[in-house]
């Protein structure tokens, strides 16, 4: 099956100082949480790899023949291609793995004079990691996904 579309990153043009949600009205940076702090020069130093390990995995998921069909959600044909992270979550576990979570939202087109604008937030997709630090590589553990 050939690909209906491909992937790309917008960034969003404010900064978040009070760290609140964000979606593609408000186009804040996204939320961030890193417990304990630390953790956030872990994430930036692998965030490239994070992302790149993210948006594979959602051009797997959504690869799929399930979502052509004009009844199912999400719907590929509905999705604008671009997308962009909302929220990062990095947590130390017990067992000294470090889970991570990548919130990103899907674009999607939307009929006119429906409530949402003809381009808005579509799809959300969280991505969750754990990191080994004894073999120094990340698991994906699976996504949780919704209409937004």
């Amino acid at each position: 099956m050939e690909k209906p579309l491909k992937f790309k990153q917008i960034f969003m043009p404010y900064p978040n100082p009070e760290n609140r949600y964000t979606d593609y009205d408000k186009k804040l940076q996204p939320k961030m949480e890193f417990k304990p702090t630390a953790l956030e020069a872990f994430f930036f130093k692998h965030k490239e790899k994070l992302i790149e390990m993210t948006i594979k995995a959602c051009e797997n998921y959504l690869d799929e023949e399930d979502w052509m069909a004009e009844e199912t959600f999400p719907r590929v044909q509905d999705l604008t291609g671009q997308w962009y992270l909302a929220f990062v979550s990095v947590k130390q576990e017990e067992d000294n793995k470090i889970a991570v979570v990548l919130y990103i939202h899907f674009l999607g087109y939307y009929p006119r004079g429906c409530a949402k604008k003809e381009i808005d937030d579509y799809l959300g997709m969280e991505a969750m990691f754990y990191y080994d630090p004894a073999k120094k590589t990340f698991l994906f553990d699976g996504f949780n996904t919704d209409s937004i």
